[in-house]
């Protein structure tokens, strides 16, 4: 194939307001950022699938034209104050590279001859303008939030000043990002506020490992290399022993990856099939209604709860309903599909291995399954789910009717009486009930919603939103009410109404009608990307704090949820690999309006680790719990800003004022309070 140029034309601007811009290349499960930089092509390497590229991070006045689409050879030019969106249908596997001339004002993109080596980026540090602080004792001016004689406090030096004219005098601690946090001394406790929300994301395999002797359940192996795609061994008895760590973080909510029994056996990883890949993750479900027994068993999660419900933290999980888990070797022959010929594949199908000698990767497996057999209405059958096999409905291209990633797409919008497949029902240890006049979405959200009833979770963090029908959705959280409102009578308890955030791919801080069909919040995708310059200089956050809060000022009900790090995306640290870049994120990140996801070990810089030709493995590493003295620092200063966030829920619900706006004066530091009800507090950055 003769290879084909694509070529963006970037709109005239004045040369001096031109900022490189960013390309995020996004699918529709995950997504990543990449600089562009004109003195270096960006390679990476891109696997068959449809893309969506948004160029954002030009300045000045030029707007794109009426063309939504890439075609070769063909200039498209691009908005420089607001994002552009291109689809990208990349038909062939391979490398590829962006490179982009700033004086040209072009963005080539061009399939490249050579594998890449490297598919790491270190982006630079954000050419910003910012505060300078050149020591000494700063003046904060306070507005009218205090009065005159009021004490405050300072979160981190302790130090106790008093309100005079209208402003307080002091010097800021070192090494903590030029901040300073402003409290009364005579605060009162405030009650929980969802919209002030903490929200620690535990991958629950990567983060600690409490009991060795299930790791390898199921028959489950190691692939004695990198462990890209295996079991690691983290259970819940491992977050048990960590739950008061979790709490020194300012959480409010844990929010576990999916614990349910998952696909016993592998897939191939990454498009070479270069890894053995498990379901550690969690979103590969094979029964819905018990434990995987990598993770635990019914008393662990018991236990977790009662815990941390202790610690006043409240325990989410994480609801997946849009599909299960793909068919393997080892699920085939445990519920006796009739579809591989296992006459050269050893007794315990999931042993096979594939032979280096003979060219076999990770996904020659599918040479022994017969993708035509008719037997494969054993498995969940056509009525259960849509998906390339023989007597099932084929995908679609809607949101609704597509299969992520080759995934089998439950059928939830189908009104037809199902009984569950013959399989499950015989499942070891299932929960599983075949009942009269149920629908698939009947199933799903019983089987979601009896763990409320059983546990007493607090909410869900649900997956893949736009996947489904609203209506599910609003059924799903009607039940999971009902069903806690059921336990806490049982238990004599009582709390907060059953929480919902849900992931929108791609979602911003705003109120769309995804967040009517049952939510109380919705995942805000955008602030990772605008925390490069926050990290840089923390007064660049105020146009995103000014955005986000007017936003949910005017929302009363709505609450976004931001995050600096995910599993979808990116690891933070991974950007800059700064210790400095990561602390000031987490002043970013932590003081944001509306509530806030922090992903396990961003407070203490866990960085990306192996993750073959699939970088989003990269992302799941194990979490770091031996620290050196760099992150015993970043440590103890997540957790002073984490745990003035909890004790004042106006950081995430309140007003958002600006009471000195950004100067390069030293006697004029950025200053904003937040203000919710009577909790007040201060925020005042003096510069680098």
């Amino acid at each position: 194939m003769k290879l084909k140029t694509v070529t963006l034309a970037l709109c005239a601007i004045i040369p001096s307001a031109f900022a490189a811009p960013n390309l995020t290349i996004a699918t529709t499960t995950n997504s990543r950022d990449y600089p562009l930089d004109s003195q270096n092509p960006l390679v990476i390497p891109l696997t068959k699938d449809d893309y969506t590229l948004t160029v954002t991070g030009l300045e000045g006045s030029c707007k794109a034209g009426e063309t939504s689409s890439i075609k070769f050879n063909t200039p498209v030019a691009l908005n420089c104050a607001g994002a552009t969106t291109l689809p990208l249908k990349i038909r062939f596997t391979g490398d590829y590279a962006f490179s982009y001339d700033d004086k040209a004002q072009t963005l080539t993109f061009v399939r490249q001859a050579k594998k890449t080596v490297n598919s790491e980026f270190k982006r630079p540090i954000p050419d910003v303008t910012c505060e300078k602080y050149s020591g000494g004792e700063v003046t904060v001016k306070v507005g009218d939030t205090f009065t005159n004689g009021t004490q405050l406090r300072d979160a981190f030096s302790g130090k106790v000043v008093t309100v005079k004219q209208g402003a307080v005098s002091l010097t800021p601690q070192a090494n903590n990002g030029g901040l300073i946090l402003l409290e009364p001394v005579e605060a009162k406790p405030q009650p929980f506020n969802y919209r002030n929300a903490n929200i620690y994301f535990v991958m629950v395999d990567r983060f600690n490992n409490g009991d060795t002797s299930n790791d390898n359940s199921y028959g489950r192996k190691k692939d004695g290399k990198d462990e890209v795609g295996t079991f690691h061994g983290g259970d819940l008895k491992g977050v048990i022993e960590k739950l008061d760590y979790i709490k020194s973080l300012g959480t409010d909510a844990i929010w576990l990856s999916p614990i349910v029994e998952q696909i016993h056996g592998f897939v191939g990883g990454g498009e070479s099939g270069s890894f053995p890949f498990y379901g550690y993750h969690g979103y590969w479900t094979r029964d819905f209604t018990k434990i995987d027994e990598n993770f635990g068993v019914d008393e662990d999660l018991k236990t977790l709860v009662e815990e941390a419900h202790k610690r006043g933290i409240k325990i989410l999980l994480d609801a997946v309903i849009n599909h299960s888990g793909y068919a393997t070797l080892a699920d085939l022959q445990i519920d006796k599909i009739n579809v591989v010929n296992g006459s050269q594949l050893p007794a315990k199908w999931a042993d096979w291995a594939p032979s280096s000698s003979a060219g076999e990767n990770w996904h020659s497996f599918h040479q022994f399954i017969d993708y035509n057999s008719n037997n494969w209405k054993d498995w969940w059958g056509g009525d259960w789910v849509r998906t390339g096999l023989p007597g099932y409905p084929k995908p679609g291209s809607g949101d609704i009717t597509m299969t992520l990633a080759g995934l089998p797409d439950f059928r939830t919008e189908s009104a037809e009486f199902v009984k569950p497949p013959k399989w499950l029902l015989e499942n070891a240890g299932t929960r599983v009930k075949a009942q009269d006049n149920f629908t698939v979405s009947d199933y799903l959200i019983e089987w979601q919603s009896d763990w409320v009833k059983r546990f007493g979770i607090d909410g869900y963090r649900v997956d893949t939103v736009k996947h489904v029908e609203g209506e599910v959705w609003k059924r799903l959280k009607q039940a999971a009410s009902d069903n806690l409102n059921q336990w806490r009578k049982a238990h004599g308890k009582q709390g907060e109404p059953f929480w919902m955030m849900g992931e929108v791919w791609g979602h911003g801080a705003y109120r769309s009608p995804y967040f009517d069909d049952g939510f109380d919040a919705l995942i805000n995708f955008d602030v990772q990307k605008k925390m490069d310059k926050g990290a840089t200089c923390f007064s660049q956050m105020e146009s995103v704090y000014q955005a986000n809060a007017k936003t949910l000022q005017q929302e009363a009900d709505f609450n976004a949820v931001s995050y600096m790090s995910s599993h979808d995306t990116e690891l933070f640290f991974s950007r800059f690999k700064s210790f400095e870049m990561q602390r000031n994120a987490a002043n970013a990140l932590l003081l944001n309006p509306g509530a806030v996801q922090v992903y396990y070990g961003d407070e203490v810089a866990r960085d990306l680790g192996p993750y073959a030709d699939d970088f989003h493995q990269g992302t799941r590493s194990d979490m770091v719990w031996k620290l050196d003295a760099e992150r015993e620092a970043l440590l103890e200063h997540w957790q002073t800003v984490g745990q003035f966030r909890q004790r004042h829920p106006a950081i995430g619900a309140g007003k958002h004022q600006v009471i000195t706006q950004a100067s390069s004066k030293q006697d004029s530091p950025y200053v904003f309070s937040r203000t919710l009800g009577e909790d007040k507090v201060i925020v005042a950055f003096v510069g680098k």
